[in-house]
């Protein structure tokens, strides 16, 4: 009874119910494109040598560390690498942050504003949103928060040891996400204005806290040594990298997930604590303001970088929530004011929170890459429509090499380690066309890329760099679909409508081409861009000629007699099973002079010599006009003043060649 008196019982109910909105289903939807990454490092990390290939271990986005792999390695050690484990690690984040709230609201607010607070942290439907994803988000809120406790602890208490403590814990904040050095800023810029701790700015103090953080911050110096040049050339493409959304977004976006009345408290508490202006009052403030106008001014948007003002938010929500409660002095009312404020607040957010349970982006691209693994060929390649992640997803789970199809200002990891870094856009456009324009013709045209992988998504996962991917990308794709007659071979639903589409490739051009070869009596055909292990026809004139069947690669090659009656400009034809064809003129007639001259050749040759001697011009020619198809007729030149002229020789069956320039030579 002792040991129940001195448990925080309110605390305790609200952080378990934290932790059951973030840790429910997690496994009900596969890994998103940049969760595919994070896990797949961790995996690295942790020494899952088959995903050597697929990922490497530094951040394409804004240069971030690898905080939360290292630490999620470290769970993939102990129980195994997998998507859940990922998503757990996450969620701990997030439901952790619950107390360091409430402890931060309580040094200024009290203990019932302090509940309120982490009351409101756990219902809102953004942070469970994000807490049940394997991305770094989470983190960076736990570690910015709790630096920023570690500076009210310090001025509160005036015990060094918090200071240690807020140096190394605002360190780990930038090993989350570079933009966690925000927290520290606005941590520092508290302290520096606290009057009652200027005593413990010594040289020993500051030192100590010096250390601290270079100690926390030794996994980062590492990776920047390892790989620096890669580290600079990744930061200095992602500085490039914008948003085309309206300066509304975040507005927009954490009312979607909030709704109107959690929102609407948000407010109130803002407004309550510009009114009131204490020391915490100011603080919170000057977090909630550093933050917003970061975000709002940074060029790149996504729908997981605010998270970090949602602690503040919260507390001060909270802070007016537990001051109304007092509003009824009765006393016989004033006992349960509290828990009725709380229950309401908690049916009100009920609808958002079943939203975070919804569906997100992808929905069936974790079901779509075990289908590759198990129906494909294992050296078979994938493309597929992404914002520049989630190929990886196909890496993850069906350790294929696996390539993006879409628009986006992101550098690429190849299978193997290769690096394609981020080009810049051209004139106007906010996001590169390589991986539409150029990538897919080259990776399909060698057979790197057997399948296509065309999703509709829902929401906006990271980076929303370009609104043309939720159009021109999409019917780009499927342009290549028909370009390369893809063929639909799986179908994954999602509440019994199809989400995601898989395509086999079965030819790697887009046009047929074929070339021929005359050897005396018969003509070899040889082709290549046709349906792969497709029964071929060749026709000349209408009529077939021959037979044969197209390789693995699309190739043929076809040998045939050559046809008896054969007529100028018909044409020779090779079609596949699908109807795609390629066409020559059959026959061509060609023709050259003495000094090497010729025109475009196609058998068979009729072939024009000359030869010009004082006074008089032989020609001699073969597919011409006596029996053995020749012809040997002498002539004088032209008069001397046309040093040049065309010489012509045609049958009647039109059959021509001709000397473009003849020079006579006297």
């Amino acid at each position: 009874m002792r040991l129940v008196g001195r448990v925080n019982l309110p605390l305790l109910g609200i952080v378990i119910l934290a932790a059951v909105l973030r840790l429910v289903q997690l496994q009900r939807i596969g890994l998103r494109g940049d969760e595919a990454v994070y896990v797949g490092q961790a995996g690295v990390l942790a020494g899952a040598h088959e995903l050597d290939r697929y990922f490497i271990l530094i951040s394409r986005g804004n240069s971030n560390f690898l905080l939360y792999q290292e630490i999620l390695s470290v769970v993939f050690r102990i129980f195994g690498v997998g998507d859940v484990s990922g998503r757990v690690v996450s969620a701990v984040f997030s439901t952790l942050t619950v107390p360091v709230i409430y402890w931060i609201a309580l040094t200024f607010y009290g203990r019932r504003s302090a509940l309120f607070a982490a009351l409101m942290f756990a219902i809102s439907g953004y942070s469970i949103s994000l807490g049940r994803l394997a991305l770094l988000d989470s983190t960076l809120a736990f570690f910015g928060t709790l630096t920023i406790l570690c500076a009210v602890r310090f001025v509160h208490t005036e015990r060094p040891w918090w200071l240690y403590a807020m140096a190394a814990a605002g360190t780990l904040t930038i090993q989350a996400k570079v933009t966690g050095g925000l927290a520290l800023a606005v941590a520092i810029v508290y302290v520096a204005f606290a009057r009652n701790v200027r005593k413990l700015a010594t040289p020993r103090h500051l030192s100590l806290a010096a250390l601290a953080a270079v100690v926390a911050c030794v996994p980062a110096i590492i990776q920047i040594v390892q790989h620096w040049d890669t580290f600079r050339g990744f930061l200095g493409s992602s500085l490039r990298r914008n948003s085309a959304v309206p300066w509304y977004y975040y507005e927009r976006l954490l009312l979607s997930y909030e709704g109107a009345i959690v929102v609407a408290l948000w407010v109130l508490g803002i407004a309550f604590a510009v009114r009131r202006r204490t020391r915490g009052d100011k603080l919170l403030l000057l977090w909630i303001f550093a933050m917003a106008c970061f975000y709002s001014l940074y060029s790149l948007k996504a729908f997981n970088y605010i998270v970090p003002v949602i602690p503040a938010v919260s507390i001060l929500a909270g802070r007016a929530l537990g001051s109304a409660s007092y509003a009824l002095r009765r006393p016989q009312l004033l006992r349960w004011t509290p828990a009725v404020l709380a229950v309401a607040v908690i049916v009100a957010a009920v609808p958002n929170i079943t939203k975070s349970f919804d569906d997100r982006p992808y929905p069936g691209l974790r079901e779509a890459a075990k289908w590759i693994a198990a129906e494909s060929p294992r050296d078979a390649g994938v493309m597929v429509l992404s914002h520049g992640s989630a190929q990886y997803v196909f890496a993850y789970y069906a350790h294929r090499d696996s390539y993006p199809f879409g628009r986006f200002n992101l550098a690429t990891i190849l299978p193997g380690g290769e690096i394609v870094p981020a080009s810049a856009p051209t004139g106007g456009a906010h996001t590169p066309r390589d991986w539409v324009t150029d990538w897919p013709n080259r990776l399909i045209a060698d057979g790197t890329v057997s399948y296509l992988v065309y999703y509709t998504p829902w929401g906006d996962d990271p980076p929303t760099e370009d609104q043309v991917i939720r159009t021109a990308s999409q019917r780009r794709l499927q342009m290549y679909v028909e370009r390369y007659h893809g063929q639909l071979v799986h179908v994954e639903y999602r509440h019994h409508e199809a989400r995601t589409w898989i395509y086999r490739l079965t030819t790697h051009r887009p046009r047929p081409v074929i070339d021929l070869k005359v050897n005396g009596p018969t003509v070899s055909v040889t082709g290549s861009g046709f349906m792969v292990n497709s029964p071929l026809t060749v026709t000349y004139n209408g009529k077939v000629v021959a037979r044969g069947r197209s390789d693995q690669d699309g190739s043929a090659s076809v040998t045939l007699a050559t046809p008896q009656r054969t007529r100028p400009r018909s044409l020779l034809v090779m079609t596949d099973s699908a109807g795609r064809y390629a066409s020559l003129v059959f026959p061509k007639p060609t023709m050259s002079d003495r000094t090497g001259n010729y025109a475009e050749r196609t058998p068979p040759k009729p072939v024009l010599r000359t030869t010009a001697t004082a006074g008089q011009v032989s020609v001699c020619g073969d597919g011409f006009t006596d029996a053995k198809g020749t012809i040997s007729p002498a002539f004088p030149p032209p008069a001397p003043d046309h040093p040049t002229w065309p010489l012509v020789v045609q049958d009647t069956a039109g059959s021509c060649s001709t000397v473009t320039r003849l020079e006579a030579r006297p």
